[in-house]
């Protein structure tokens, strides 16, 4: 099944930082299943699998042209039900409401106020039960003081995402949209 999503991607030194601070933690934690560090993104749309590729592309560029950039940094840890995440934070006001604006404008279609965006990196998952769920809770305590370098995230990206059995889905950029300052 392919499925089409819009993100922001993380840096290549912002990710291989993030690698470096999970060294320690993923050896520990075995009972969750680990994402690989290529699938790491920031998730701003779900498209799912209803609709062509060209079509949402159009419809993405319209929506990401002329959109500012955020300030960003990796920051903190938290799960949702069968989730393990790594927070992501602005740098302040302003880069607080650049990310919410493209945020919305990557969900508009998806009525975006049914739900409250929460920036994050999923970088684990585990079945629901007791083991997993306890290797998360010790993989928030250990991420709990985690403060990533400072990035600019300057572009979103429409993703095909494809399932291709165990090893989890594959994602395939179709788009990119820089974001820009805009001039006042």
């Amino acid at each position: 099944m392919v499925r089409l999503f819009s993100a922001i991607e993380l840096p290549d030194p912002v990710r291989a930082e993030l690698v470096q601070r999970l060294a320690d933690v993923r050896a520990a934690e075995t009972e969750l299943r680990w994402v690989p560090p290529e699938r790491w993104h920031i998730t701003l749309g779900f498209y799912g699998d209803r609709e062509h590729a060209d079509r949402r592309g159009a419809w993405f560029r319209r929506q990401a042209t002329g959109l500012a950039p955020a300030r960003l940094r990796l920051r903190g840890a938290g799960r949702f039900p069968g989730v393990l995440w790594v927070g992501v934070s602005p740098m302040d006001g302003r880069d607080a409401t650049a990310l919410r604006i493209v945020a919305d404008a990557m969900n508009a279609d998806n009525n975006a106020n049914r739900y409250d965006f929460a920036a994050h990196v999923t970088i684990a998952r585990w079945r629901r039960g007791a083991a997993g769920s306890q290797s998360a809770i010790r993989a928030v305590h250990a991420l709990s003081d985690y403060f990533g370098t400072w990035w600019s995230a300057t572009e979103v990206v429409l993703f095909r995402s494809e399932q291709t059995g165990e090893e989890g889905p594959v994602y395939t950029p179709l788009d990119r949209v820089a974001l820009a300052s805009k001039q006042g």
